[in-house]
């Protein structure tokens, strides 16, 4: 017997249209394996569409509910909604939504793991969870005797033709030339990130050698312009799409025991290069750690690095040592096989000698040795390894 097709509307979740939006992807993914919905409806969130959708044939709507107004409309609906948005800590009708506070502290925790102890913090207005993750964020450093510097972002005009105003960029410039590095600066929105990123620069600071940057939250639109990629606390988009659906389709089958806020555990912190180091004291062993990580897998020598950190070889290896608690060469050998480990677990298998190359060992049989006095295994021995595991975890 065909299964009937629910007929479903979209506010604010523009999925009939091409976007780059994770969570919008992640839901219409979700959709396509329920398998028997029909969406009939897509605009973006305002007044009118939520009243015009009150006049549909609807099983159920998936909306975005982002102001008193529309709150309003969207409680007159007389069929199952759910609403993704968490613009008003109460919607008035069943949401699911991401966990700010978790993200706020991951946040921190992960900064104060790598070891830094300045922080910077920039809030930007916006709703309620601006607050949320700020609020647990601060709470986390406090915790170990910390207190962040606060830059509050005012927002530029709609109809400015620049990102953010001259002025503010002066503000901010000035503002980031009082954290002395190494510090963190960690943005409770990453809108601005961009922008934000070239005024460090033009303050005479590089990321993440002198300053390391931090989002919590991550929007898809926004990676491609941050330079370099930009860390965050990551939202779990797809757990969230996932109970989006199963919420709308508990509500369309009639179950009483649907929630009326369901909480998403962030997924965590995702690393990228901008805040690829560690909080290092020591200024030139900081750009060669820097250095190391960014380009171990090069053929790159300590001799190299020391001329690029300007100081002299004998010089580096002895201040390497007091920093790190190992040499700068023990330091390149360990991120190459760091490097080889993630090779040696990709499908289909690389040869040894592909990932001796790609890690910047000259062949396989020195990686061989390497990779032994590293980990006290051998590659084959790690790859059975790797692949075990990888069959556990889809099993």
């Amino acid at each position: 017997m065909k299964t009937r097709q629910k007929k479903i509307a979209l506010i604010g979740l523009p999925i009939l249209q091409s976007v780059n939006n994770l969570l919008n992807a992640a839901v219409a993914r979700h959709a396509e394996q329920v398998g028997n919905w029909q969406f009939i409806f897509s605009a973006q969130a305002t007044v009118e569409a939520f009243r015009a959708v009150r006049k549909l044939d609807c099983d159920g709507a998936i909306v975005r509910v982002t102001s008193p107004a529309m709150r309003y409309e969207a409680m007159q609906i007389r069929f199952p909604i759910v609403n993704l948005s968490s613009w008003l800590e109460n919607s008035g009708v069943p949401t699911v939504r991401p966990d700010w506070r978790m993200l706020g502290r991951m946040a921190a925790e992960h900064l104060l793991e790598k070891g830094y102890r300045r922080f910077g913090c920039v809030i930007v207005p916006g709703g309620w969870y601006i607050q949320e993750r700020y609020t647990a964020f601060a709470e986390t450093l406090r915790a170990h005797g910390i207190t962040a510097s606060l830059f509050h972002l005012r927002t530029t005009p709609p109809d400015s033709p620049e990102p953010m105003a001259k002025a503010e960029r002066a503000r901010f410039k000035n503002w980031v030339r009082e954290l002395s590095p190494p510090a963190a600066i960690a943005l409770m929105d990453d809108w601005d990130a961009p922008v934000l990123m070239d005024v460090c620069r033009e303050a005479g600071f590089q990321i993440p050698r002198d300053i390391v940057m931090l989002s919590t939250g991550i929007h898809s639109e926004i990676m491609p312009l941050c330079h370099p990629p930009l860390s965050g606390a990551q939202e779990d988009l797809e757990t969230q799409a996932d109970l989006t659906i199963k919420c709308l389709e508990d509500q369309i089958a009639g179950k009483r025991t649907v929630a009326a806020l369901v909480v998403v555990p962030p997924v965590g912190v995702i690393e990228r290069v901008s805040t690829a180091t560690m909080a290092i004291e020591d200024r030139e062993v900081a750009h060669a750690v820097e250095l190391i990580r960014a380009h171990g897998c090069e053929p790159v020598n300590v001799a190299g690095i020391a001329a690029r950190v300007s100081v002299c070889r004998a010089t580096l290896e002895r201040r390497f040592s007091q920093v790190m608690g190992l040499t700068p060469h023990e330091y390149l050998l360990q991120q190459r096989i760091l490097r080889a480990q993630e090779l040696l677990a990709v499908i289909p298998p690389l040869s040894l000698q592909a990932i001796s190359r790609r890690c910047g060992i000259p062949d396989r049989r020195r990686l061989n040795r390497i990779f032994r006095r590293v980990t006290g295994k051998s590659p084959a021995a790690f790859r059975k390894a790797a692949k075990k595991l990888a069959r556990g975890a889809a099993g």
